[in-house]
């Protein structure tokens, strides 16, 4: 009886710890949401739990936006010479991409107007507040009058439908994954559309991947139905006869 009794405890030790490892290397929904959409690809080709505790540069960030965003190539093969003071960094294509950036304000990557500061940490209020500009709102600036100030990001956010890691002091590229799905089922401004729908009629994100992620509803299956029989009965009126029942909307 007391062998029995410890092989069985031994048995649930081995088993809780092996469901512990598997929960630590689990990702979360919306990281994996972010990197089915390929806006996450990892340092070394692989999205796991390690890489989306790792806390993302301005840099990086700022890549893993445009990649959402359908701009990553063209970002990357920019060739325009004015750039933000610190963007001439080793790496050339991420120098060019640094220059895309000053060369588009409109995403909202301004840096302190002079540098971009690439290797500093990002925080929940700057990818906030560069989401909020995707959604097609504007922060005031001394050459912008937009919808809210740098001090105002947190809760005009709020208002819109984003505050999930708005209380988040160490930001990972989790904390960016939940946010940035957050955005994605935000209406963009002054539309009926979120944001994920706005990208998928663009042709930027996929569509089967964003209806598979629950961003988007598929779109309704077009019905074949035969015609039995067509007749005009006026001069600008043809009477049409399916040989099945088919609703308004489709046989209009």
């Amino acid at each position: 009886m007391k062998k029995t009794l410890a092989l069985v405890l031994a048995l649930a030790m081995v088993f809780s710890s092996i469901t512990v490892a598997f929960a630590e290397d689990t990702l979360g929904e919306d990281a994996q949401v972010c990197a089915d959409l390929g806006m996450l690809k990892g340092e070394t080709g692989t999205v796991d739990a390690a890489y989306v505790a790792t806390a993302p540069t301005r840099l990086q960030a700022a890549v893993m936006f445009l990649r959402l965003k359908g701009l990553e190539e063209e970002a990357l093969a920019f060739t325009g010479e004015d750039n933000f003071a610190d963007g001439n960094i080793a790496w050339a294509e991420g120098a060019n991409l640094i220059a895309y950036l000053k060369a588009n304000p409109q995403l909202g990557w301004i840096g302190d107007g002079t540098n971009f500061n690439p290797t500093g940490v990002m925080t929940a209020q700057a990818y906030y507040k560069v989401l909020l500009e995707a959604l097609g709102y504007k922060q005031t600036t001394a050459e912008v009058a937009g919808d809210f100030t740098w001090e105002e990001v947190f809760t005009f956010a709020a208002s819109v439908g984003l505050s999930k890691v708005a209380a988040v002091e160490s930001f990972t590229v989790n904390d960016l994954a939940v946010a940035t799905v957050e955005a994605l089922k935000v209406n963009v401004k002054d539309t009926e559309k979120t944001l994920a729908a706005t990208l998928v009629e663009a042709g930027v994100v996929d569509e089967a991947k964003a209806v598979a992620a629950g961003l988007v509803e598929a779109a309704p299956a077009a019905v074949a139905v035969a015609v039995k029989s067509a007749k005009a009965t006026g001069n600008a009126v043809v009477e049409v006869t399916f040989e099945e029942a088919v609703d308004a909307a489709a046989a209009n």
